[in-house]
């Protein structure tokens, strides 16, 4: 993982926000990514759904819809057959 969290900074609570997690698979077995989850619904992920080949990344697109204002936290947890599965990322900010 590039880094496990990302701080979005602050924003307007009426502007959807969306940034990048990049996991490069640094094993020598296909990764293979069985479900990502989130702690809240405003919370949404998009990424392949193919297996990583040894060496090569795969992008995790997360977009943050806030529903209050104030500060955030969430998390967004990949599962998958890496040993140190689940693989735990956040995402931070504050809604103005």
């Amino acid at each position: 993982v590039n880094q496990s969290t990302i701080d979005f900074g602050s924003f307007p609570k009426t502007e959807r926000q969306e940034r990048t997690f990049v996991l490069t698979n640094t094993g020598n077995q296909l990764l293979v990514i069985q479900d990502v989850t989130t702690s809240c619904g405003c919370t949404k992920v998009e990424y392949r759904k193919e297996p990583v080949r040894p060496g090569e990344s795969i992008e995790l697109k997360v977009s943050y819809e806030a529903e209050e204002s104030g500060r955030f936290i969430k998390t967004v947890t990949v599962h998958c057959n890496a040993k140190d599965s689940p693989i735990r990322l956040r995402i931070k900010g504050i809604v103005e």
